[in-house]
């Protein structure tokens, strides 16, 4: 796997932060430093907005648009850095910003000429670019699946790999009977795997099989420890589909505090506490004054 796969499976002080922001925003500004004199001040600038970046995005959701703009940053100051625009492309996938993710992974694929099949891939199914990014994730699992044919790649990076496309092809919606498929083979190579499990869950969740949804989801939450926001998520919305709104508000308020900033669950909540009107009934018994 590329290291940006690596750093999507990996989850600041606010002072340093701030400063860093405003020293960058003065350079890019043209009011820091003579040309020819800023180089290395301009690529050490870059290399801590990048850390920031990192730091930032690892808090989670609620820090997606500061390491968003952190990442940006660090690129316009050192875009000739190879380890800054590395870094800018995993934070931007992490954060789910997917249009600049793309534009930082693509510049990267330039500059090192290594094809980066699953980050591209996910990007454009996100983008509703389905079948440019199932072109290239499906060159993502052959790839994987010839590593480990000829035992380059063990079955838990196999499973891996199939777990990580089969989710995207879930969550977007698009191919779900592959969906499940990779899923479900993800889970035979990796039985006790929580995140697979989960994935496998969502999935039927996709396909309108809560019930199915529901074994695996309520799987998941036993084998993992400590407990996962994004699973009990996926549990609260599936609970939510059966009919069983108390479980549901449970799983999704649990999500809340561990994560704290979740607009997925918060939107879970509003959704369960919709009303419909009554559905409006006709009068199908004979006006008895009418005549026969």
């Amino acid at each position: 796997m590329s290291q940006l796969s690596a750093a999507l499976t990996n989850r600041v002080r606010r002072g340093g932060a701030l400063l860093a922001l405003l020293a960058g925003a003065a350079l890019l500004g043209g009011c820091g430093l003579p040309r020819g004199a800023d180089r290395l001040r301009q690529d050490l600038m870059a290399q801590s907005l990048a850390g920031q970046a990192r730091a930032a995005v690892a808090q989670g959701p609620g820090q997606d648009e500061q390491a968003v703009r952190l990442a940006q940053w660090s690129q316009q100051l050192a875009p000739q850095s190879l380890p800054v625009l590395r870094n800018a492309a995993g934070v931007l996938l992490q954060a789910r910003a997917w249009q600049p993710a793309l534009a930082a992974t693509l510049a990267l694929q330039e500059r090192t000429g290594e094809v980066e099949a699953y980050e591209t891939g996910m990007c454009y199914l996100y983008l509703h670019q389905g079948e440019t990014g199932a072109r290239l994730l499906e060159e993502y699992v052959s790839s994987a699946r010839s590593l480990h044919a000829t035992e380059q790649m063990d079955d838990l990076g196999l499973a891996g790999v199939l777990n990580n496309v089969g989710y995207v092809y879930a969550d977007t919606g698009y191919r779900l009977r592959e969906a499940l498929a990779l899923t479900t083979e993800a889970v035979r190579l990796a039985p006790r795997n929580a995140i697979f499990v989960d994935s496998l869950g969502w999935a039927y969740y996709h396909v309108g099989q809560y019930d199915r949804a529901a074994f695996y989801l309520e799987r998941a939450l036993r084998l993992q420890r400590p407990e996962e926001p994004e699973l009990l998520y996926h549990a609260g919305v599936i609970h939510a589909r059966q009919g069983q709104p108390r479980l549901a508000r449970l799983e999704l308020h649990r999500a809340l505090d561990l994560r704290g900033v979740f607009p997925e669950a918060e939107y879970e909540l509003q959704r369960m506490n919709w009303q419909l009107p009554q559905p409006r009934t006709a009068n199908l018994i004979p006006d008895q004054h009418q005549p026969s």
